[in-house]
């Protein structure tokens, strides 16, 4: 039996004893349960009293001798649902309590179809007005990607459904890869920038895809920021 439980709800290891023994026993003397328990008389005592208050035991008189017994294990359960109760009348105040921590994660997505979950899930708490800023996918060799560039046209009408509006940076020699895409704020660019880079709300996307098709989705409200302002610093 895995007595690790009953410590688990709040009862101390002589407790946990001394109630397993008084359900092997039955009605009895404090005699048998020393016997059985091998606790100190004292101990048992002590033992016995904090039971009874908990209603795990209960005891009757007979001449001057007290005689216990466990109570049914079914009360157990209603002195965890006591608990609970308790509980569940502080939990608002705790709440009110607890100062708000900002989600820090990072998280893989692999291949084609990992990147494309990435980048659904990294919109679902979108809406109207809200902003999606990105300096373009862009790879040495483009046209091996071009199932990447048209999911981008897909993945453009979600945003626009949501009310997102989206402003981009890309370099100039892949002006073309652009055609047919409903983007209204993108300006095309000589300057050195980091590339295969999105940023929404507090969550920054990179898609290294040169070496092995891996996406990163951070969660960063520092990351997101610091990476905004950059961008903004070069689209004025």
């Amino acid at each position: 039996m895995d007595e690790q439980i009953f410590q688990e709800i709040g009862l101390t290891n002589a407790e946990t004893k001394v109630y397993l023994a008084l359900l092997k026993t039955g009605l009895t003397t404090a005699g048998p349960l020393l016997d059985e328990t091998k606790l100190q008389n004292s101990t048992l005592h002590k033992t016995l009293h904090s039971l009874v208050s908990k209603g795990f035991a209960s005891f009757n008189i007979k001449g001057k001798t007290r005689h216990y017994q466990a109570s049914n294990p079914e009360n157990i359960l209603k002195f965890i649902k006591e608990k609970e109760n308790r509980f569940q009348k502080i939990l608002p105040n705790l709440k009110q309590l607890q100062k708000p921590i900002e989600k820090q994660e990072a998280e893989i997505f692999e291949g084609f179809k990992g990147f494309k979950n990435m980048l659904y899930e990294s919109i679902k708490d979108g809406k109207k007005g809200d902003e999606y800023l990105f300096f373009s996918f862009f790879t040495e060799n483009p046209d091996d990607f071009n199932n990447v560039y048209n999911f981008y046209k897909e993945f453009e009408k979600e945003r626009s459904k949501l009310g997102i509006i989206t402003k981009g940076l890309a370099p100039s020699n892949i002006k073309d890869k652009f055609k047919g895409r409903k983007i209204k704020n993108i300006k095309f660019i000589d300057l050195p920038v980091p590339l295969n880079i999105s940023i929404f709300k507090n969550k920054i996307i990179f898609t290294p895809w040169e070496e092995k098709q891996i996406s990163f989705m951070i969660h960063s409200k520092q990351l997101a920021e610091s990476f905004r302002q950059y961008f903004y610093s070069i689209w004025k």
